[in-house]
């Protein structure tokens, strides 16, 4: 019996759609400026808003590079989100706190969200990247550390700030298709109205937080907690404990944590993802993820080690049993089925292209950051707190014709309902 799927889709200030950016009418920089501005940019202000980005990037780099040279060399496993704390506690005692309030002019508070934002970016990729040379020679200085970073940075085409984090997180110049991938993954995170980490931004800008910076850190700490993007880290950890189990056990071991609501990446506490019926509620964005990801594999662009290419397939698995198989359950009425939440996509695309384990949230912090200063912006104009019902019936899109998220979502469940779905290419 076929599955009905009830597809979520989002836009962006009614203007911009989720099917922009499948697309790709629609990258990073034209969906922030949408989302801070409400409108698409006219004649050369996108050229001068993506200078702004590389301006204030390239230069947060030479604020950072020594401090997290040294914050590296002391504490060399620290994680991302360590590191741009204790940045932020620099920050705050060596500068003047600037606070978000509607008193200060919007372009001053824009500039100086935009700022923090892209210093803590810096700081976050840097600290994963000297983590890396730390691996592999302990005894390298933070002097050597700022030096071989520096040479690493020239060897990246510069402009594009983003293409400069991926190369960091890759420990590697990355090429168009990774790039790709990496945005559109990012890119489709930029917005999430009511996600727990831009409601944590809503309430630092209605309280009026003397400090811009400690939003940002705020909304980091609500971003790696358990029931939100938490559930990447617990997939890491399920991976690892079914690579450790017999082949024969996986199975069981994949539907008792379903039973028990307790699978990594599926499901969610704020949609109705699970179902005992064939009509089931499903997030988009995990196959929005993966839909770019399989295009470059099949091409050629891309492949997947041996390693990466069981843990991937252990994932599939998890959905096969969670998703399209459903469980049966002694004494209930039809199979339980759980869906996957926008986390399974995005473990698996960072899983193939090789991203640390401990940097998995980081690109969701460096493009819902953005997020974050749309929500503050508007927060201040038009204090909502949560924004469940649009306050304007204008700003509601109008019906999509086109099929383009279904098409992109029956493509990639069809590829993760074969075997092998990621076997197009080996090294």
């Amino acid at each position: 019996m076929p599955l009905e799927l009830d597809i979520r889709s989002f836009a962006i200030r009614g203007c911009l759609l989720e099917e922009d950016i499948v697309t790709g009418s629609a990258d990073a920089i034209r969906v922030i400026f949408v989302g801070l501005f409400g409108r698409f940019a006219q004649a050369g202000e996108r050229r001068s808003f993506s200078f702004l980005l590389v301006q204030e990037f390239n230069l947060a780099m030479e604020r950072v590079l020594s401090p997290v040279a040294n914050f590296m060399k002391a504490f060399p496993n620290a994680a991302v989100d360590a590191s741009i704390q204790y940045m932020a506690s620099i920050r705050k005692a060596t500068r003047d706190m600037r606070a978000v309030n509607r008193s200060r002019p919007a372009a001053d508070l824009l500039r100086d969200l935009i700022r923090i934002h892209l210093e803590n970016t810096a700081v976050a990729a840097c600290s994963s990247y000297m983590r890396f040379l730390l691996r592999c020679q302990p005894h390298k200085s933070a002097g050597a550390l700022v030096r071989q970073t520096r040479r690493f940075l020239k060897s990246v085409p510069p402009g594009d700030p983003f293409r400069i984090i991926f190369s960091l997180l890759l420990r590697r110049n990355v090429n168009r298709a990774e790039a790709g991938i990496l945005e559109n993954l990012g890119t489709i995170q930029i917005h999430h109205g009511s996600a727990g980490s831009n409601m944590v931004a809503r309430y630092f800008a209605s309280l009026h937080t003397r400090s811009a910076s400690d939003l940002f850190v705020a909304g980091q700490m609500a971003l790696d907690c358990a029931r939100h993007f938490g559930a990447i880290t617990e997939l890491t950890e399920f991976i690892a404990e079914l690579e450790a189990a017999l082949p024969d056990h996986r199975d069981e071991l994949i539907r008792e944590r379903a039973v028990q609501g307790r699978l990594p990446t599926f499901g969610h506490p704020e949609i109705a993802a699970a179902a005992r019926t064939n009509r089931i509620e499903i997030d988009p964005r995990a196959a929005i993820y993966l839909y770019p990801l399989f295009e470059s594999l099949d091409s050629g662009k891309l492949s997947v080690s041996e390693t990466r290419m069981k843990r991937v397939a252990i994932a599939q698995r998890m959905y096969q049993i969670a998703f399209f198989e459903g469980i049966e359950k002694p004494g209930r009425s039809g199979r339980l089925r759980i869906a996957p939440n926008t986390d399974f996509g995005s473990w698996i695309v960072q899983e193939v292209l090789g991203i640390d384990e401990m940097d998995r949230t980081l690109l969701s912090y460096v493009f819902r950051g953005f997020g974050w200063m749309m929500d503050v912006r508007e927060q201040l104009q038009q204090p909502i707190i949560r924004p469940v019902i649009p306050p304007d019936p204008n700003i509601v899109p109008a019906s999509v014709s086109e099929r383009i998220i279904p098409n992109v979502v029956v493509s990639v469940h069809n590829r993760l309902c074969a075997p092998d779905a990621f076997a197009a290419a080996r090294i």
